[in-house]
């Protein structure tokens, strides 16, 4: 009788020490959701509402920034990590917990705005061009699925910084991914004027989430939807979302 109940003792105390334990949240830069603030430092309005959930939680974490093909091979691939802003989509919907709902995103083909003989007005259009997109976004595997090919008008990328030099040494004719993001790369790199979206997709448009490795403890997911709880009315996500967008996304465009 002493052995079972120091078994489920054991047990108890390993279960605890995995939620105590130190989490590791996987992001990257995305400007204005999470920004790099100084070394080891993130800031950003999504950041803001993370930290505020895993404070409630009481729990421990690290967040590392890193592209965004990292990040989603690492939280796929250790219990107990976490990941934000990811896309809530209908293919990723069974492979994480979903804990939080964060910033809305939509998405967009940029140009360069002296690119005049660049016109699309469908999908189809972009077909004619060399598109770029980073590697892991919702984007990459919906241009896939509508017929564009690697060989012939698409190029996947590490990084969109990377896509954002390619397009300026004209070496693309388009990029394609969330304007917010596009928005906080053309004022990072000081090429106000350059770009201009072009085409927006309204079937990419997302909420992003706060989610967790689909094997995480059931103890660790539960706190945190617990935190989420008492703080979901206080929130805001959606306003604080909105505030944090440049003026020029604030606007509906006329393209």
């Amino acid at each position: 009788m002493r052995c079972s109940l120091m078994f489920f003792f054991v047990l108890a105390c390993s279960a605890t020490a995995d939620v105590k334990q130190r989490l590791d949240i996987y992001t990257e830069e995305f400007p204005p959701y999470q920004t790099l603030i100084s070394p080891g430092k993130v800031g950003g309005v999504a950041t803001a509402m993370v930290q505020e959930i895993l404070e409630e939680a009481q729990l421990p974490y690290q967040i590392h920034l890193l592209p965004w093909f990292r990040s989603t091979t690492n939280v796929t691939k250790y219990k107990n990590s976490l990941i934000y802003s990811l896309a809530r989509t209908q293919e990723r919907e069974p492979s994480f917990h979903w804990i939080a709902p964060l910033c809305s995103i939509d998405v967009a083909f940029y140009r360069l705005t002296d690119r005049d003989d660049i016109v699309i007005k469908t999908l189809e259009d972009a077909k004619k061009y060399v598109v770029a997109v980073a590697a892991g976004q919702p984007s990459e595997s919906y241009l896939l699925a509508k017929g564009f090919t690697l060989d012939k008008n698409l190029v996947v990328l590490a990084s969109h910084e990377q896509g954002a030099g390619m397009l300026e040494k004209g070496r693309i004719d388009l990029l394609f991914g969330a304007e917010q993001f596009f928005e906080g790369v053309v004022t990072m790199l000081q090429l106000e004027g350059h770009w201009q979206s072009i085409l927006k997709v309204d079937e990419l448009s997302r909420r992003t989430y706060l989610a967790a490795n689909v094997n995480s403890d059931p103890t660790l997911i539960a706190k945190l939807e617990a935190a989420y709880e008492r703080l979901s009315t206080n929130l805001n996500q959606q306003e604080r979302c909105r505030r944090a967008l440049p003026p020029s996304l604030l606007y509906s465009r006329t393209e």
